[in-house]
């Protein structure tokens, strides 16, 4: 078993540790944004090919606590690293830090990266190359405050860029934390789920992928794993073949609406390419009728709020359709905290440096 952290979105944690326990994983929260567990390499290659509230999956080499950046020198220095980076490969690597420091991310990954170079040295007697732009082996190290955490990177580009996407909405909602949203919800698949700012259909897709256990296979030859020195690929394609054969396709009653006729265009090509069926269709919200039993939605706001996203929150339009509808259940995701009322749960998230709320209602 190997230590393995993993990334997701700052406030939903707890989603992603309840999706770990999916793959029959035991997770904790050790930061702002950051999981652990204990895992097999062959549940590495699952959690990046199956994982959609995760980011991305790191082999833990070294961690603890720091007050000086000869310390965390020190830790890199101490690791072998010949295990997962032939001699003839490249490296490099990339600091994520939040907090005070006396020095700048920059400096750490100089510092560190220097460290790498003496230990494999020492060693091997071999001096690694360094790339920058395009690494073999990527190694990451995560700060927060007083403490770090550092190891090698199997993913890549983060999970959330899925790969299905070939409509972009000048604003979309992050994948994985639409994913978490009809998590968030309870949905079922035998329930109706609808989507009344669908944008470029993310939410409804997203509760596709999760219903029918359709895998990342839009990008799963990129991910970084197949570049370490120890992979068997061969027991990975063995475990990808297993859960292609698990795939479902289920009829699902998923709806998505919006304004913009070339939104719904946008999201029934998306939808399509990701292999899912969703009832988009063009409609104002104020025409909307929330007779589903499920409404997960992200309204407008910020730079795309507009004119009528204004309207939307001075007149209470999105609770006022709550109010008349039917559903059972609903979650909201804005930056706009303004006129939601009658939530029976409301949590902060960070999306990316923006603050955001997810509001639950249940009738």
């Amino acid at each position: 078993m190997q230590e393995v952290i993993a990334t997701c979105t700052p406030g939903l944690e707890d989603v992603s540790i309840e999706e770990l326990a999916d793959f029959g994983l035991k997770g904790k929260r050790i930061g702002r944004g950051i999981i652990s567990t204990n895992a097999k390499m062959s549940d590495v290659f699952r959690l990046n090919y199956c994982s959609k509230s995760l980011h991305k999956i790191i082999l833990m080499l070294s961690s603890g606590e720091f007050s000086k950046l000869f310390e965390l020198c020190k830790a890199a220095y101490e690791i072998a690293y010949s295990e997962f980076i032939r001699s003839e490969q490249s490296f490099a690597v990339r600091v994520s830090r939040a907090g005070k420091h006396g020095f700048t991310s920059i400096d750490a990954e100089r510092e560190i990266g220097q460290a790498v170079i003496d230990s494999y040295k020492k060693e091997k007697g071999r001096r690694l190359k360094v790339d920058l732009d395009e690494p073999d082996v990527l190694i990451r190290c995560y700060i927060r405050e007083n403490k770090f955490w550092l190891g090698i990177d199997t993913t890549g580009e983060s999970l959330h860029k899925r790969g299905y996407r070939i409509y972009e909405h000048p604003a979309p909602l992050r994948t994985s934390i639409a994913h978490c949203l009809v998590r968030l919800v309870q949905w079922q698949p035998e329930e109706s789920l609808y989507d009344p700012f669908c944008g470029s259909g993310t939410i409804p897709i997203e509760a596709a992928l999760y219903a029918n256990k359709i895998p990342n296979h839009w990008r799963w030859k990129s991910f970084r794993l197949w570049k370490l020195a120890f992979v068997d690929t061969e027991e990975f394609m063995e475990e990808k073949e297993r859960i292609d054969a698990k795939v479902k396709s289920l009829k699902l009653k998923l709806y998505g609406s919006d304004l913009f006729r070339k939104h719904i265009e946008g999201a029934k090509r998306n939808a399509s390419n990701a292999g899912v069926s969703i009832n988009f269709f063009q409609q104002d919200i104020k025409d909307a009728v929330f007779e589903r039993d499920v409404i997960v939605t992200n309204p407008p706001y910020g730079k795309r709020i507009g004119h009528a996203g204004k309207a939307l929150y001075a007149n209470k339009m999105l609770e006022k359709k709550l109010a008349e509808g039917s559903w059972k259940r609903a979650a909201v995701i804005t930056a706009e905290k303004r006129n939601l009322e009658s939530y029976s749960e409301k949590r902060q998230i960070m999306y990316g440096d923006l603050p955001a709320w997810i509001f639950l209602y249940e009738k």
